[in-house]
């Protein structure tokens, strides 16, 4: 039994240990997770060093990956925004998946292969990358420009489409060993009793088991019930002829419609992401080498191709349905590769004989050249699109493609004077935004996070990408005319670097800095800034004013204990105790409160503050603690008895010095 286990857990150790070093190097090289796990596959598999030869062993397990991948994206598939962008799904989608499929289904029945798989096939290589395309539009800030609309609309149709395909798989496989007709058509049915069967249950039971569930309050019986559903819901599907992956998308869409959907795909993602990476790697092990070595230029090339033909396609589509041909263009680049879904038919496909090994192997081989693209392709379809358009404007004299840009940069700030200028329009920047336009103040936000300010863009706020550190971009945001300055991230070392150009800019301009403390208050003001407002701290005062209202202090007394901790500059508020969740590799320099309470034999005892040295001179020592009575250090004259508790406020080693030295009169 031991070695048995070995022989299961050693391979999957191997592969999963070099997955997570190439993964980690690709994340780096910002080179999407999926193609180091398909690149771990290719290396260790039996066509490559022949680390792990038998993959058979590995599939069960793997499988799993791609029944949790259909479960996440049943928990995601919203039908409410699929009715929202029917035009672009239904129109567009069905266009684009229709035209692809009908062009690669001649190009492979000519090539010889039989129509059925034939059309399988070509239904795969229709369908795109939503993990990377979706990723890639979301980092770059462009899901709310045209193209990124119509490229996410296209892929929900794709999602329904790619559940078609999983449900048409068992079905081909059952077909190709009894042609009855009649059988045929009764797996069919049986596949729409199936569908509805899950619906009910979805509709009418689900939510009460759930809801009892939740109940006990155990996030542990939350995840477990989620995972026995999906395995239920699999099992069932896999004991009537379809596939698991479709009982588990059928489970995420039944699991999406309760209050419990996020918490669920928070929770499972961990166990979605292991084996998702244990099946892509399993798929990089059906690829064979020794092709890929002798065909390697037919595959690059191949992969260029289906990336160029796949873009020209959805581009003539999108434009024949009324959309512009930028948008269209740009739209055809992002979902010009192949995607995930080809790799779990091509699984299944070989996993039922359907398909020969290096069949799926030169497929596979031209999909991952087209994923690995993918990422560059996206990020310079600006750029690539802008060549084209200079191209045929030498032909036409003009500018054929037109301008989809709708998120402004901080050239297309509009002339204004009195407003006031926001730099950073995260949380406290919006906040305060919201006020002033309550108040019909009017204002300026620049920020460079482009999904941020895509986001404000679609709100119509005045808000446009810019980076705040340069002296051009504050003067075109209108520093010189301006009411006020907000610097609302918290960077102090950016923030001083802001001040100074303000300055050179308008040194008359009041700027108010927001920090987390007031680490760096001094420096701050050394550099101009008219008020520095120290997140924490304010709020910890804040508090206090609320705490001590309910208690019926008065209002002026208030005003006087609030306005005396500001005068000081927080004073009062430096340093507090250290607790459990205190960790020193966090950050050595954060001022700690410590009391050091003086022993009979303490060596400080009989000795006044001022007769001690380093390392108590000064600020350390805050704080004398005698019978009940809190004395200042600066107004202690006293000689230090023991009984007495000493403050000491300072980082980490400060404090350890100074009771060492209190206590034993050892200097560090």
């Amino acid at each position: 039994m031991h070695g048995e286990e070995g022989h299961i857990f050693q391979p999957i150790l191997i592969l999963l240990a070099n997955a997570a070093v190439l993964s980690t190097i690709f994340h780096r090289l910002h080179i999407p997770g999926l193609l180091a796990y398909l690149l771990v596959g290719l290396a260790l598999g039996p066509t490559g060093f022949a680390v792990v030869t038998n993959v058979e062993d590995l599939r069960a397990i793997a499988e799993l990956g791609l029944v949790f991948l259909l479960f996440v994206l049943g928990l995601e598939f919203s039908l409410p925004k699929l009715m929202a962008m029917r035009n672009t799904v239904f129109r567009l989608g069905s266009a684009q998946v229709i035209i692809c499929t009908l062009a690669f289904f001649v190009a492979f029945y000519w090539w010889g292969m039989q129509w059925s798989l034939a059309l399988l096939v070509s239904g795969g290589l229709a369908l795109s990358s939503t993990a990377i395309v979706s990723r890639e539009l979301l980092q770059l800030g462009q899901l709310h420009r045209r193209h990124g609309q119509m490229a996410i609309g296209v892929l929900l149709f794709q999602d329904l489409v790619a559940v078609g395909l999983l449900i048409s798989v068992p079905l081909m496989a059952g077909s190709s060993q009894q042609a009855d007709g009649y059988k045929l058509v009764l797996e069919v049915a049986k596949s729409g009793g199936i569908l509805v069967l899950f619906f009910l249950f979805g509709r009418y039971v689900l939510p009460r088991i759930l809801a009892e569930v939740a109940r006990t309050r155990s996030d542990e019986l939350l995840v477990f019930s989620a995972l026995v559903i999906v395995l239920l819901a699999g099992v069932t599907t896999e004991a009537v002829g379809l596939s698991m992956e479709l009982g588990a998308f059928l489970a995420g869409m039944m699991l999406g419609e309760t209050r419990f959907k996020h918490q669920l795909e928070v929770d499972v993602r961990p166990f979605r992401d292991v084996l998702l990476a244990l099946f892509f790697i399993t798929i990089g092990m059906l690829i064979d080498i020794g092709m890929l070595t002798e065909y390697w230029f037919r595959i690059i090339v191949s992969g260029v191709a289906l990336l160029a033909f796949k873009a020209l396609i959805i581009t003539l589509v999108a434009k024949a349905l009324g959309e512009s041909l930028r948008p269209s263009m740009q739209a055809g680049l992002s979902l010009a590769q192949g995607g995930e879904f080809l790799f779990a038919l091509l699984a299944l496909a070989t996993r039922e004989k359907l398909i020969p090994d290096d069949v799926a192997s030169f497929l596979l081989s031209v999909t991952i050249v087209s994923m690995a693209l993918t990422p560059v392709v996206i990020r310079y379809s600006d750029f690539i699109v802008d060549k084209i358009d200079a191209l045929l404007g030498r032909f036409s004299g003009k500018q054929v493609l037109g301008d989809e840009s709708n998120l402004p940069g901080a050239e297309a700030i509009p002339a204004k004077t009195g407003h006031v200028v926001i730099l950073g329009f995260g949380r406290v920047g919006q906040t305060i935004a919201r006020f002033l336009k309550q108040l019909d103040i009017p204002y300026v936000a620049l920020d460079t996070d482009m999904v941020r300010i895509s986001e404000a863009v679609a709100a119509e706020e005045p808000a446009y990408y810019g980076d705040s550190t340069r002296s051009d971009i504050l003067k075109i945001a209108g520093i010189e005319s301006a009411a006020l300055l907000i610097i609302s991230f918290d960077d102090s070392a950016q923030a001083k670097d802001i001040l100074r150009r303000v300055k050179e800019i308008n040194e008359t301009l009041p700027v108010f800095v927001r920090t987390r403390d007031d680490s760096q208050l001094e420096g701050l003001l050394a550099e101009g800034a008219k008020e520095v407002i120290p997140e924490t701290l304010e709020a910890s005062l804040t508090l206090v004013s609320h705490v001590l209202l309910m208690l019926n202090v008065p209002n002026s007394k208030i005003d006087e204990v609030i306005n005396k901790a500001r005068s000081n500059r927080y004073k009062l508020l430096h340093g507090f105790y250290q607790g459990e969740q205190y960790r020193l590799e966090d950050d050595v320099s954060r001022e700690i409160l410590h009391a050091t309470a003086l022993t009979d034999n303490a060596w400080s005892c009989g000795k006044r503050l001022d007769e001690l040295t380093v390392p108590c001179e000064g600020s350390p020592l805050v704080e004398v603690h005698r019978a009940g009575h809190i004395i200042p250090a600066d107004t202690f004259a006293d000689q230090l008895k023991p009984g007495d508790i000493v403050m000491i406020l300072g980082d980490i080693n400060t404090v350890t010095a100074c009771e060492d030295y209190l206590l034993g009169g050892q200097l560090r």
